[in-house]
This record gives structure tokens, sequence and C-alpha cells, in this order.
């Protein structure tokens, strides 16, 4: 229900009241979960979506999640930190990487923040983000906030900074911390909540029968009911893929070249490398400079390894080439003029070298990407990987570029390729040392 495209809202909760019974030792539930969604106008709002109820089936193993509808099953691996996307109908799944929850949601409170900022600054009188409901959605903090609690009609009301987020009745199963942990989980992945209502919900080791969130996005408020049912404290102890296929063949360009990176990624082997040995050679040797400096990026992008030197008879043909020299220039830039004039170069240069027109391309995309010129930059990069879907290099600028259009599942998917591909590339250290910003930062959904 959790959907990063809507900014759907469905939030967590905490738990007060009595414990009905004993909590099992082992961290395992299963449970059917209604969720019935009432929306309201808000101000400046048009039409808010229909009222809507959803059903879900819940697992809480001791290593995963899994929360399923009638015609998808999403699970949560909580040890290799993956997320498998099912598509019951065609039993298909698409495989992703858990930091891109958690990516998504800390980049978007962060550019909501800005928005607002700026609508303040600018004065232009349009309904604006409110950082509470965004936490609430987002299950990510920006601010410290306080905690409050009230009593109406025998349930507790929590609220956040004054505003009501989520209303729990007394009474429902009793359950042990580690079961109320991966309860809180199940609820921030799928669900969001704030989150000072979500460790309040695990403080208070229950799962209730049923409970009340508010929500409230820019044109609508929400309210949504959640009613357990059929609760369990039992669960398989892992979850089976056997019965499902990854996903062959998407609708989407982008997707197809991910999902066959997904399959086949790996790193290069030894006749690869001597492919490339004898190809560098044999264009100096023909006086193709030109195409013996590609193919030496070429290399250097498929297998992480640092650019080859050159040794100094094709350093002489290679300073001899004017070609060369105009590829030295469209690699110099220092301002916007520049790049925007190597992007010119780049374009250029494609008519002198028929085999290796697919590493300009990718220069060209991220010349595009710096530009902010995102969308002119993904064709690019999907026409050199369909040249050489082993160019590790290429997934990493290409993910770098879908991270700055927030698409994050395919960015991770597309980072991820690459460094099965080459993990030793040195660009890919940033991605490393941002997920572990993420592990450190942000604890709660690892």
């Amino acid at each position: 229900m959790f959907k990063r495209s809507t900014f759907t809202s469905l939030l967590r909760v905490a738990l007060a009241g009595a414990l009905c019974n004993a909590a099992p030792a082992l961290a395992a539930l299963s449970f059917d979960l209604s969720v019935a969604t009432k929306y309201a106008l808000a101000s400046h709002g048009d039409n808010p979506p229909p009222d809507e109820v959803r059903q879900y089936k819940v697992v809480v193993g001791e290593h995963y999640l899994s929360v399923s509808s009638a015609s998808e099953s999403t699970i949560y691996d909580l040890t290799t930190r993956r997320r498998y996307q099912i598509d019951l109908a065609t039993r298909r799944y698409v495989d992703y990487s858990l930091f891109d929850e958690a990516g998504f949601r800390v980049q978007e409170l962060k550019n909501r923040s800005v928005l607002n900022r700026a609508l303040s600054v600018a004065k232009i009188d349009v309904p604006a983000f409110d950082p509470v409901f965004d936490e609430h959605e987002l299950s990510v903090a920006s601010a410290a906030r306080k905690l409050s609690e009230s009593t109406e009609a025998g349930a507790t009301v929590l609220a956040v900074d004054g505003h009501p987020l989520a209303r729990i009745p007394a009474g429902g199963t009793g359950i042990g911390a580690g079961d109320a942990a991966k309860f809180e989980r199940m609820m921030r992945y799928r669900f969001g909540g704030h989150p000072l209502v979500l460790a309040r919900l695990a403080s208070e080791k229950r799962v209730p029968a049923g409970f009340v969130m508010h929500h409230k996005q820019v044109g609508h408020s929400q309210t949504r009911t959640y009613t357990v049912s059929a609760f369990r404290q039992s669960a398989p102890a892992s979850y089976d893929l056997k019965p499902y296929k990854p996903r062959a063949e998407a609708a989407d360009e982008l997707d197809q070249l991910l999902d066959r990176a997904q399959a086949n990624a790996a790193p290069p082997t030894a006749a690869t490398r001597q492919a490339f040995e004898n190809d560098i050679a044999q264009a100096f040797a023909d006086r193709r400079p030109f195409d013996g400096m590609l193919a030496i990026a070429e290399w250097s992008f498929v297998s992480g390894e640092p650019m080859k030197m050159l040794t100094p008879e094709q350093k002489a043909v290679f300073t001899a080439d004017p070609r060369m020299q105009g590829f030295a220039a469209a690699m110099r830039t220092k301002t916007r003029a520049d790049v925007e004039a190597a992007v010119a170069r780049l374009q250029d240069m494609r008519k002198h070298t028929t085999r290796r027109q697919h590493i300009l391309a990718l220069y060209e995309a991220n010349y595009r990407a710096k530009l902010g010129d995102i969308r002119g930059a993904m064709p690019l990069y999907a026409s050199a990987l369909r040249a050489n879907p082993a160019l590790a290099g290429a997934y990493k600028d290409m993910g770098d570029a879908l991270f700055k259009s927030y698409d994050m599942p395919r960015a991770w998917r597309s980072w991820d390729a690459g460094r099965r591909m080459a993990p030793g590339l040195g660009t890919f250290k940033a991605v490393n040392q941002y997920e572990q910003v993420l592990l450190r930062e942000h604890p709660e959904f690892f």
C-alpha cells in the first residue's frame, strides 16, 4: 500500500493496553489485515480518491516479512536486505534492494522540506507539505518531535506535536519483543508510520485487534482503519521463491536491461580480458589510436581496473592523431558551457569510429546527466548497455542518474548489477559509503 509515486501514507501504530496472551519465545506471526480508507477533501483539494477496502495476508517471520494481496506479494528478507515483488498472476518476481526503501524516504523528506522553504520564501499561496504528516507517511524523522497521549472512549490517542495520528483501543494479542519489533518493521515498510508512533507500538508488545490511523496529504486527508483477524503466533521458518521465476521481459526497455543484468551479471572472464588486450593492440598496430583508447576505457568500465598505461609507441601514435586531441579536449570541462560543448563534440566524434560508438554515448550520457538532462541521458545509457551489457561503469553512472530522478528501486538495481560485475570499480565507493550511512542513521529499516 505504501507507494512512492503517489506519496500514499498508511501509517503505523502505537499500541497501549492490556496484553491478552503470553508472548511466545520465537518471533513468528501470521494474520489477515483489512485496511479501510476513507478520504476527505482538504483545503486546495479537488476530487479525492474513492473510499476503498483492501485485504492482506501478513507473515512476520523470524528473518523475513511478507505482505500479500490478491494480485501481488512482497517479501522482505531482513538477512540479505532484499525485497521480492511477486506478480501472483504471472508467477514472476523482481528482486530489489531494501536500501532503496530507506534511500527514497530520506531523500523525499529532504525534497519536501526544500520545496516548503522555497514556497515560504517566494510567499506563494499554494498548499505545502506538512512536516509531521510527511514523517508519518515516510517513517523518517526530520526534527525532534513530542509524542503525547490522551484517552478517548477507552482508546489511546497518540499525537505528534499536537497532530493526532493514531487511535488504538485496548486489548489485542500479547507478543514478545522480537515479534513486536518485526511487526513494527512490517508496518514501516508496507504502510508507513511516524517513528515515534512506531516506537510506541513496539514497546507495547501487542497486536491490537483494530486501530485507526490519520493521514493528511496535499489535497485530501485519510482515515485508515486496520482490522486484524485470523491471528496466529506461528509462521513458516522461511519463505519459498521456488514456485516463481524472475521476470522475463518487462515492457519498459530499461527494466528489460536491468532484468537481464539481474540474471547474467558476473565478473569478466580471462577470455574477455584477452579479447580486449588483442583488440587494443590491433587498434594501435593499425594506427587507429582513437579506437584503441576507447577500448582501453571500455575495459576499465568492464573490469573495474584503472585505465591501462600506454607504451611509448602507442603514446606516439596517440599524440599524433588529431581526433585524440579533440577527445582529450572533450574530457576537460570546468564550466557548464564546457560541458555543453563536450556533448556536441562527442556527438561529432561518433562519425570517426564504427566499433565503440557506445563508449562515446556513455560519456555523452554522463555529461547530459551533469547538465540535469536525465531524460536525454537515459536513452544513451540504454544504447551503451545494449551494445555491451557487461559495462559495470555504465550501470554505476545510470544508477546515479536514476537516483537524481528519485527512481530509487531502479537506481539500486543498476548499482547492484554493476557491483556484481566489477565490485572493485572505484566509483562504487560512494554507493557503498551511502549504504553505510543509511545503516548507521536508519537502523530501524534494517
